[in-house]
C-alpha cells in the first residue's frame, strides 16, 4: 500500500511571509530529498490565491508543483472565499478558517484513492478547524497529524473577544482530535509541549513530535564568507566600521519579545556607546500598533536601526558580520522560533553571543552552556545580561560559541522529518 502525504498550510507555498511559511518549505524541500529513498506519494493543499498579485512567490509554488509531479501527487488549491492578493487574505480569520477546511474535504474527496495510505499533515491553527469536518471525508482510514504552531492560551495575538474564541474553539477541536484514533497533534518542541499540556490537557508520546529545524543546504552560500558594516550599505544600513551590532530579527509580533528588547536597550545604550542595535522586524503580522509602539519606545535613544524589511539576506548578512558581538532571541510566545537555530546555525566561527529567552521554546536550540539565558519580561535583569554579554572576554566567547558547532546536527530537518516519517507512518515495519 503506498503512503500518501499530504501537507496543508496557508502559508511557504504560492506565499512566504511567515515561519509557518518557512516549515512548509523545509517540509516540501525535505520530502523532495526523502522520495529518492522512500516510496511516497506527496500533495499539497493550499490556500489559493492570486498568481498576479505582489504576493505570490513562484519560487516556492514551483517547488511545491516539481515535488507532486515527481511523486505523483496534486497540488490541492483551496478556496476560504478571499481573492488571495495579500498575505492578509491567506490567514483572515474564523469563517475563512472554516471555509479551507471544508474545502480541503471536497479535495480530498475527490483525489484520494482508499487503496492509499493517506496520511495528512495539517500546519497551524485555520486546518485545526478540519477536525470538526473529518468525518465528511470519504476515506475513513485517513490518518490526520494537526500541527499547530502557536495557540490562543500561549499567543496574545488579537482583542480579548477574538482570543476567547479562538481559545473556546481549539478546546473543542482538541476534543475531537483525541477521540478520533486516527489523529493526534503533534509538537514542534518539547517546550511548546509543556505549554499544550498545561493549557489545554494535551499529553504526547514520544514519537509525537516533529521537532523544527533547518535544510542546511539553504543556507551553504553564507555560512563560508564574512562580512563587514561595510557590507550593510547595500541594504540601507549605515555603521560605523569600528562599531558593534546587537542584533534581533523575525516578524514584528507580540510573540518575539521585540518591546522587552527595546526596553532594556534604553536602559542599556549609555553604557555600551561602542554598539549599535538593529532590529530586522517587518511589519507584516497584523500587529502595526505592536510596531508603532517599539518606534515610539526608542524614538529618541540613540544608536538604533529599524528595518521593516523581510528579506532574509539582511538577516544572513548580519549574523556572518564580524562586528556582530550580541545575537538576542527574545521571544515570549513562540513554540520553537527559526530565529534561534538560524542563531547556532550561523555562530560558526563568528564573534557573537546568543542571549536567549528561556520562557519558551527558543531554549531548545540551546544548552545552557551554549548560550546566556534570560527572561525578557525582567527589564533590569535583561539590561544586566546585555551589559554583561558585550564585556565578555574573547576566550570566554569562544568557547561558548564553539561548543554550538558540537550540537548543530541535531537540528537537520531532513533527518528529523525521515525520523518522524519513519516513527509515524513506518512503524509497523
Amino acid at each position: 500500500m503506498k503512503k500518501h502525504i499530504i501537507i496543508a498550510t496557508y502559508d511557504g507555498i504560492g506565499t512566504y511571509y511567515s515561519g509557518v511559511g518557512t516549515i512548509a518549505k523545509n517540509i516540501v524541500d525535505s520530502l523532495t530529498i526523502l522520495s529518492d529513498k522512500i516510496d511516497i506519494k506527496v500533495s499539497i493543499a493550499y490556500v489559493s490565491m492570486d498568481k498576479q498579485s505582489d504576493v505570490f512567490n513562484k519560487g516556492c509554488f514551483d517547488t511545491a508543483n516539481n515535488l507532486t509531479i515527481k511523486t505523483g501527487g496534486k497540488m490541492i488549491p483551496l478556496c476560504n472565499t478571499t481573492k488571495g492578493q495579500s498575505e492578509w487574505d491567506m490567514w483572515r480569520s474564523f469563517d475563512e478558517w472554516r471555509f479551507t477546511c471544508v474545502s480541503l474535504v471536497t479535495a480530498l474527496n475527490l483525489i484520494l484513492d482508499e487503496k492509499d495510505d493517506n496520511i495528512i499533515i495539517l500546519n497551524d491553527t485555520p486546518f485545526l478547524f478540519f477536525s470538526k469536518y473529518k468525518d465528511l471525508v470519504l476515506d475513513k482510514n485517513l490518518k490526520c497529524f494537526y500541527f499547530p504552531l502557536s495557540t490562543g492560551k500561549n499567543h496574545a495575538f488579537g482583542d480579548e473577544d477574538w482570543r476567547n474564541h479562538r481559545i473556546k474553539a481549539e478546546e473543542r477541536c482538541f476534543e475531537i482530535v483525541q477521540k478520533d484514533p486516527n489523529s493526534k497533534v503533534i509538537s514542534l518542541g518539547e517546550k511548546f509541549a509543556e505549554r499544550m499540556n498545561q493549557d489545554y490537557g494535551l499529553k504526547f508520546g514520544e514519537v509525537d513530535y516533529l521537532q523544527n529545524g533547518l535544510c542546511f543546504d539553504k543556507y551553504k552560500d553564507f555560512l563560508d564568507t564574512k562580512f563587514s558594516n561595510k557590507d550593510l550599505q547595500k541594504y540601507g544600513i549605515k555603521i560605523e566600521e569600528d562599531k558593534k551590532i546587537i542584533f534581533a530579527w523575525g516578524r514584528c509580533s507580540i510573540a518575539k519579545g521585540f518591546k522587552e528588547l527595546a526596553l532594556a536597550w534604553v536602559k542599556a545604550h549609555n553604557f555600551l556607546p561602542n554598539h549599535y542595535l538593529l532590529l530586522q522586524i517587518p511589519n507584516n503580522s497584523g500587529e502595526t500598533d505592536y510596531f508603532d509602539e517599539i518606534k515610539g519606545i526608542l524614538k529618541n535613544i540613540p544608536r538604533v536601526i529599524i528595518l521593516d524589511n523581510f528579506n532574509p539576506n539582511i538577516w544572513k548578512t548580519v549574523l556572518r558580520s564580524v562586528n556582530t558581538e550580541i545575537v538576542c532571541i527574545p521571544s515570549l510566545m513562540d513554540p520553537f522560533p527559526h530565529t534561534s537555530i538560524e542563531a547556532k546555525l550561523f555562530s560558526k566561527g563568528m564573534n557573537y553571543i546568543t542571549l536567549i529567552s528561556d520562557i519558551d521554546g527558543a531554549v531548545d536550540a540551546f544548552h545552557e552552556d551554549e548560550c546566556i539565558y534570560v527572561d525578557p519580561r525582567d527589564t533590569k535583569t535583561f539590561t544586566d545580561k546585555i551589559i554583561e554579554v558585550a564585556n565578555l572576554d574573547n576566550s570566554q566567547k569562544r568557547e561558548m560559541i564553539d561548543k554550538n558547532i558540537q550540537t548543530i546536527q541535531n537540528f537537520n530537518f531532513p533527518k528529523i522529518l525521515e525520523k518522524f516519517i519513519n516513527s509515524n507512518l513506518f512503524k509497523s515495519k
